[in-house]
Parts: C-alpha cells; sequence; structure tokens
C-alpha cells in the first residue's frame, strides 16, 4: 500500500508509534499513545486505527498481549514520508568540524579511520567509512621511499592533496641515485594521469626512457591495481561496535553474533556501503533491504561523497530502531564536511 493510500489519522498514528517505539524500545499500545500524545483520539480508535495499519503491513504484534512495532514497511513509510528534515545543533557541528579538521592528516586511511570513530562516537551506532577510489584521480605527484632493504614505500598523490600507499618489495637493492632519478621519471611523465589508467599509459609513457631504472619501474606498473584502490578489507574502517551491546535488539546473543559475524567478514558491508551509497544523496537502507544474512535488524544511513573527481561512502549501521531524522543530518552535515575538509 502507497502513503498516499493512508488517511490523515493512520499517518498521525503511525508517526507518532514509531517516535515512541525508538525512544523507548517497547511494543506500544493505544492506551500509551492517548496518554502521551495530544492526538485528540480516545484509546478505541487509536486501536482500530492499530488494527488498520497491522492489516496494511506497517506495524506488527510481537506477543498477544503486547503493543505493536513497526515493520520494515513501517520505517520505510516513516523514513520516506514522516519525518521532518532535520538540522544538527550548533554544538555538535562545532565537535565535528574540529575534530574532523585535517590539516595534518592526509593519508586516506587516517581520515577514514577518524571518520567512523567521530561518526560511531557521536551516534552510539556503527560508524562505517570506505575510502575513496582512487581510479579517477589526477596523479599531482609520485614518490618512491626506501624504508627497509629491498622495500620501497611508493606515495602518489592526486590533485586533492589525498594520497594512496603502498609498500613495495623489489628484487634487489637499489642505490640512492637510481630511486632519485626514477622517481623524478614518473613525476615527468605521468603527473597529470589519471591512476586510473596507469595499468595502460605508464608502459607506453615510460617505454622510450633509459634514465629510470627498469626493476624499479615494472613493480611500480605491477603495483597500479594496488594504488587505484585496496582491497576490500583494507577500504572499509569501521568503529563502535561496542555500542551494539546496549542495544535491546541486541541483548540476545544469536541476533548480536549475526551482525558481528557480518562485520567480521567485512567484504559484504563493502559491497553494501558501494551499491547503496553510491551517487548523490542519502541513502537509508531498512532491514531486509540490507540483504545481508545476520543483519536483517539493521539499517543503513549512508552517503557518498566526494573529492574532485574521487568518490567513497560513509555511514552508520544499527538496528531498525534508530533516530533516522537525527542520523540523516549527521551523516548529510559529515558527508559534506568531510568532502570540504578533504579540498582544502
Amino acid at each position: 500500500m502507497g502513503f498516499d493510500q493512508l488517511n490523515d489519522r493512520e499517518r498521525q498514528i503511525l508517526k507518532v508509534l514509531i517516535d515512541h517505539y525508538v525512544s523507548t524500545a517497547e511494543p506500544v499500545g493505544s492506551r500509551v499513545l492517548a496518554n502521551k500524545f495530544s492526538i485528540g483520539l480516545s484509546p478505541a480508535t487509536i486501536r482500530n486505527t492499530m488494527q488498520d495499519l497491522e492489516e496494511m503491513g506497517l506495524i506488527r504484534q510481537p506477543h498477544t498481549s503486547a503493543g505493536r512495532v513497526p515493520t520494515d514497511d513501517g520505517y520505510r513509510t516513516y523514513v520516506d514520508n514522516l519525518i521532518e528534515p532535520q538540522t544538527i545543533p550548533n554544538d555538535l557541528a562545532k565537535r565535528l568540524r574540529e575534530e574532523l579538521a585535517l590539516e595534518h592528516k592526509r593519508a586516506v586511511e587516517d581520515i577514514m579511520a577518524q571518520t567512523a570513530h567521530i561518526l560511531a562516537s557521536v551516534t552510539s551506532q556503527i560508524g562505517v567509512t570506505l575510502a575513496p577510489r582512487f581510479d579517477k584521480g589526477i596523479i599531482s605527484r609520485i614518490e618512491l621511499v626506501p624504508v627497509a632493504e629491498r622495500r620501497l614505500l611508493v606515495v602518489v598523490g592526486i590533485q586533492t592533496g589525498l594520497a594512496r600507499t603502498v609498500l613495495l618489495e623489489v628484487a634487489a637493492d637499489a642505490d640512492e641515485r637510481s630511486i632519485e632519478v626514477t622517481q623524478r621519471t614518473l613525476n615527468e611523465r605521468l603527473a597529470g594521469q589519471s591512476v586510473g589508467n596507469l595499468r595502460t599509459t605508464a608502459p607506453q609513457m615510460l617505454k622510450d626512457d633509459n634514465r629510470a631504472d627498469p626493476r624499479l619501474v615494472k613493480v611500480f606498473i605491477e603495483a597500479a591495481e594496488d594504488l587505484i584502490e585496496s582491497g576490500p578489507g583494507e577500504s572499509l574502517h569501521v568503529d563502535g561496535t561496542s555500542n551494539l551491546f546496549s542495544q535491546p535488539e541486541f541483548a540476545d546473543h544469536q541476533a548480536l553474533g549475526g551482525v558481528l559475524r557480518v562485520i567480521e567478514k567485512r567484504t559484504p558491508i563493502v559491497n553494501l556501503l558501494r551499491n547503496r551509497g553510491a551517487g548523490e544523496g542519502i541513502v537509508v537502507t531498512i532491514g531486509r533491504e540490507v540483504k545481508l544474512e545476520g543483519a536483517e535488524g539493521c539499517s543503513l544511513v549512508s552517503s557518498a561523497y566526494k573529492i574532485g573527481q574521487v568518490e567513497g561512502t560513509i555511514g552508520i549501521l544499527g538496528p531498525t530502531r534508530m533516530e533516522y531524522a537525527k542520523l540523516l543530518a549527521i551523516i548529510d552535515y559529515t558527508a559534506r564536511l568531510l568532502a570540504e575538509q578533504m579540498e582544502k
């Protein structure tokens, strides 16, 4: 049933029921709604309306003697049509801005870890962040840094100021002069190219060069895939899993274990963030829409962030019983702030 087919009374009852359930985690009865909300309806009228909403599949009765709780469809109707946009309080905006100040923190991994931590801290949910794909980033600099015997740290900076690093092993020690010349050559030939084209353009653009150390050039080209994107486990940052322990939905160890197993696998969360967080705006994924075995009782509020041509995703994961309006405002503000800070 579409929202248009709900009458004003049904919309009103559904909204206050979900509002109350989100704040209490207790099934909601008609008498509670009549006593706590000034809606001008008798318990009997509210009870009849709740019965109608149950028949529509928007609420359900978990136990015969209990009140009602929202279904996934009820939450979807609530999120899409009944909540009002919020702005975050000034003190929270100030805290986010201070904690996401990135003047001295340009490594992508550090930025993502810090953002996940902040989201978990301010929401008491799980903060998740997905590092941006670098394939569309334009190379501004390349650095080759010896870190140990036969180990070389490759740093590729892009025009937004972000940098990707990868540690490489070389077949034999390269002297300082070879490394310096190779680094200069890579910058001369590849600066201004997109990171995603390295695999195809680097061999062509370096083939007639006889200055760079061919061994170093070879390992650099072979590392192009890692420079574009880290593996799924490395690109995902998760913080705040301990927040689940305070949620009544996860007092059941089986429910808690299911979510923790999903997070431990990491790749399913990465795929969810990519599939649901891509594009413009905020995306709310509710309950069964998550399509992850073990996380059916969870929702994800996510948003893409964009720095130049580079895009990643941030999100908040928690039980379906969450303060959606508040979390939508936090995710929206954080995504815009993150893009702003990373472009400085």
